[in-house]
């Protein structure tokens, strides 16, 4: 649909491809509800927006989503485009994954989306229109070492979108998956875990704007499906046709690097 004086919602607005999106759709005119958790950075993002509000909130709690829908209506009136991006990286061996890490991006980067969804659908059904966009990764179809946690929790949201959408079909409501590669962020640098990845290859990847951009046509075309560049089709296409070959390239590329004690730098 044409974003011009839709109302969006879109989470994890205070940085990152969330910030860069609460811009680009600003640009195309829409009228916006940003989320976070980090309220003073939030209140900056909307402060340089026009019809921007911002509204605090932690996505993994049911009741902070359902709340976060209700602030909409009564600013605007109604909710056009739901935008599901806020999310939690983790990083570790599958086996030595710490629950309450698991279970945190479990709860932002699958539930969240559930919880919101839940809250909005009858507010869009009650319009006879609407969009649900949730930001996956590339890696919800080709996970790298040491970033299963992260990539299961997003193939996990795309299989509940693509179920969602069946269950909506006929309603008016589109459900879009948008798929990013590698983005330069401060993304990693804020991941969950206790140790990083040692990586032999490292793609340069694309600045917030871009992703921003691939989300704003997906809301403008309303695909099942988008991606931000063609070297994350391509990526993906090689994996498909020569999964073994690329999984042997990665166990080789990647190493895991445990994250000292404190004790243990003295």
């Amino acid at each position: 649909m044409d974003p011009r004086n839709r109302v969006v919602i879109i989470t994890g607005a205070s940085s990152g491809i969330g910030a860069a999106t609460a811009r680009c759709f600003a640009a195309a005119g829409s009228r916006l509800v940003l989320a976070a958790r980090s309220a003073e950075a939030l209140a900056q993002v909307a402060a340089a927006l026009p019809q921007a509000i911002a509204v605090p909130a932690d996505v993994a709690d049911p009741a902070v989503c359902h709340r976060l829908v209700e602030q909409a209506v009564a600013a605007y009136g109604q909710v056009d485009i739901l935008i599901n991006n806020a999310g939690i990286g983790l990083t570790g061996p599958v086996t030595s994954l710490a629950r309450a890490d698991l279970e945190r991006v479990l709860a932002v980067d699958l539930l969240g989306p559930i919880w919101l969804t839940q809250a909005v659908v009858p507010v869009m059904r009650a319009a006879g229109r609407g969009q649900i966009i949730n930001v996956s990764s590339v890696l919800a179809v080709q996970p790298l070492p040491y970033l299963g946690g992260y990539a299961a929790a997003k193939a996990a949201l795309e299989q509940i979108s693509n179920a969602l959408r069946i269950e909506l079909h006929g309603s008016g409501i589109a459900v879009t998956v948008v798929r990013p590669g590698t983005t330069r962020t401060g993304f990693n640098q804020r991941r969950l875990g206790s140790g990083r990845e040692r990586r032999r290859i490292a793609p340069p990847g694309v600045p917030p704007e871009a992703v921003a951009r691939a989300i704003l046509r997906a809301a403008r075309t309303e695909p099942r499906l988008a991606y931000v560049s063609w070297a994350d089709r391509l990526a993906l296409l090689v994996g498909r046709l020569a999964p073994g070959l690329v999984e042997a390239v990665l166990a080789r590329a990647f190493g895991w690097e445990e994250q000292q004690s404190p004790e243990n730098n003295q």
